[in-house]
């Protein structure tokens, strides 16, 4: 099992997190939503930027701290 956060498409605000294998026939991410894992811890809040790098505060981290 992994930590997943469940982020919404749309806003790409971490909305959520949850324990998962990944199988999506078990269960997946709500409609309008993703799962993705990290290493890193994030908080609910947090805006994801697939493109960017790191944690910060500005466009180019890959998690915006809320």
């Amino acid at each position: 099992m992994d930590n997943y956060l469940i982020i919404n498409t749309t806003t790409n605000i971490v909305e959520n997190t949850v324990l998962w294998d990944g199988d999506t026939n078990k269960w997946s991410p709500p409609t309008g939503s993703i799962g993705v894992t990290t290493s890193v811890i994030v908080a609910i809040g947090s805006t994801y930027n697939s493109g960017g790098v790191g944690i910060g505060t500005t466009s180019g981290n890959k998690w915006i701290v809320a």
